[in-house]
């Protein structure tokens, strides 16, 4: 092959590869790496529903070196589009406290202190209850201590896509993708604190109604509710690329609770 013939097909293989996710997701794991996680591109795994081998784009971990052990992974799936942006009604988490509880719910199913998991549903039940009545209720000591938690920040609004953002509904197929792999993988991450993790590398905006009128501004983080098979509901963050590193701060933070929480046997 000619050089000419050579340079066209880099060329053309380089272009291909510019127009997908990849460039995201070899971006996204360098950004991990650099922070301390294990990184593991195009993860495999066995979709439960059609029996076949699939793969996500990135799989992260960070584990506590010191016992108790405590580790929390991300689940990601890159998403491209210079054409088409993603637009969300928002809300603030008023009335969607149930599948952040959800979320909070699977992390101390995995607790190896079931006494504290066991309050902990008691009291989430109560607090739940309150909440949807409209009255005061006490998050008691357990939830007090995770309050800090990004899932419970009001100042992450709750999101549900309203423009599509292709023929090709990329949002759908990467829910579904986060869906399959974490029914697939809820017997192997029994240890680890999940966050699925939508990284769209486009223009995100939000609306909502304020005093009579319509908003539309661009954001950089919403949260939506998924809805899994024989699964709680439970949250996925979609972020913006060029936003991720300041989300992952957010996660380490929540690390940093959990594991906290878990030396502290969550007292006060």
């Amino acid at each position: 092959m000619s050089e000419d013939k050579e340079q066209q097909k880099i060329k053309k293989i380089r272009d291909y590869i510019l127009k997908t996710g990849f460039p995201s997701e070899i971006e996204i794991g360098n950004i991990l790496r650099k922070r301390g996680w294990l990184v593991i591109n195009q993860l495999p795994y066995i979709d439960k529903v059609e029996q076949k081998t699939r793969a996500f784009d990135v799989f992260a971990m960070k584990l506590g070196l010191l016992p108790p052990t405590i580790g929390v992974s991300l689940i990601i799936e890159c998403k491209k589009s210079e054409q088409h942006e993603w637009v969300f009604h928002t809300q603030q988490k008023v009335g969607e406290l149930l599948p952040v509880l959800a979320t909070i719910m699977e992390f101390l199913r995995s607790l190896q202190k079931p006494p504290i998991a066991d309050k902990l549903k008691k009291l989430a039940a109560i607090d739940t209850l309150g909440f949807l009545l409209g009255t005061q209720a006490s998050l008691g000591t357990y939830l007090e201590k995770l309050s800090g938690l990004h899932a419970l920040d009001k100042n992450i609004k709750m999101g549900v896509l309203h423009v599509a953002p292709s023929k090709k509904d990329d949002f759908f197929e990467a829910t579904q993708q986060i869906n399959s792999a974490l029914e697939s993988m809820a017997g192997s991450v029994k240890s680890f604190v999940v966050f699925p993790v939508i990284v769209f590398d486009g223009e995100l905006y939000e609306f909502y109604q304020e005093n009579n009128e319509i908003k539309v501004l661009p954001t950089n983080h919403v949260q939506f509710t998924s809805f899994g098979k024989g699964r709680p509901p439970f949250l996925i963050d979609i972020v913006r690329k060029s936003y991720f590193s300041e989300f992952l701060t957010m996660i380490e933070r929540d690390f940093q609770i959990f594991k906290d929480f878990i030396e502290t046997g969550g007292a006060s």
